[in-house]
């Protein structure tokens, strides 16, 4: 069982569409998977689920707020967590039998706010988190007992929700455009992680929106390969290299009904994301073998 999270401090780099396609092709491997929505915007979510089916976890409350807030009771046991999850998601084949989905809520700004913590009688962010730092546990063995992967697709922030989480998850991924502005936050958003005290692991660096035709794109790339400079405080890059390629996008929305991950996203971005999701499986047995993770307690900041 692998925790995943898809981050980065830098907007549009493709987070949302890799964690989907990600999700999509380990359950269609065969991968017991859980995606968690923790983005404001709820994209991934509603990808995956629809908007009907997204818009019926708000109005039930199904959704990552709703979890959080009854984790907060005293009386919120481990058997909770599944009514929260959505089971049989994606469009694909009439819904992934090993996909199953948590989604976000717009309401999950909230916890932000010391007006949503006062009103469950959290005086303070210290308290509010040491709470939820006691589920961390609960949370972490009841998606190692029903899946096999959780992918987390993450806000472009360190909101409460992603610190929480960050005390969860075995290892991040980090999606970036090969170019000054990404890599940026990508080195910011490594720091940022080791400054809060986190032990999680980076599982790699994912080149995503690339254009081959872009000298600056080349140019990272391989100075990234070969360890050079400021590059190599990066996580790994992984070999698998995903081009800025309007199918893959026109995939993710596409509100049909395709038969097989192949067809959803073609043969040749099938293969990239196949090809991706042996590495991450790979890596992800690697790190389980050698490189035990130690989880920190959530830390008021």
């Amino acid at each position: 069982m692998s925790i995943v999270m898809i981050i980065n401090l830098k907007g549009g780099v493709a987070k949302t569409t890799s964690a989907v396609a990600i999700a999509e092709c380990l359950a269609s491997e065969g991968h017991r998977t859980l995606l968690i929505d923790a983005d404001h915007q709820c994209m991934s979510g509603e990808l995956l689920l629809g908007e009907d089916r997204q818009l019926k976890c708000e109005r039930t409350k199904h959704n990552l707020h709703d979890l959080l807030a009854a984790m907060l009771d005293a009386e919120f046991i481990p058997s909770q967590f599944e009514s929260f999850v959505t089971r049989k998601a994606s469009n694909i084949d009439g819904g992934l039998a090993k996909l199953a989905v948590l989604p976000c809520s717009i309401r999950i700004d909230d916890f932000s706010t010391n007006m949503a913590k006062a009103r469950r009688g959290h005086s303070s962010n210290e308290e509010f988190l040491r709470v939820l730092a006691n589920r961390r546990k609960q949370l972490r063995r009841w998606a190692e007992a029903n899946f096999d992967f959780t992918v987390i697709d993450c806000p472009p922030s360190i909101a409460i929700q992603v610190r929480f989480l960050l005390s969860v998850a075995d290892s991040f991924i980090v999606p970036s455009i090969p170019d000054r502005l990404s890599v940026r936050g990508s080195l910011y958003l490594a720091d940022r992680i080791k400054s809060y005290g986190y032990k999680i692991h980076g599982l790699g660096t994912l080149w995503s929106l690339y254009r081959e035709q872009n000298a600056m794109h080349r140019r990272v790339v391989d100075m990234a390969a070969k360890g050079s400079d400021q590059l190599s405080k990066l996580p790994r890059p992984f070999n698998t290299i995903i081009p800025n390629a309007a199918k893959i996008g026109e995939a993710s929305e596409n509100a049909g009904q395709p038969k097989t991950f192949s067809k959803k996203y073609t043969p040749q971005f099938a293969k990239l994301f196949e090809e991706l999701c042996g590495e991450i499986v790979q890596r992800t047995e690697q790190q389980c073998r050698h490189q035990p993770v130690q989880q920190t307690e959530l830390v008021e900041v």
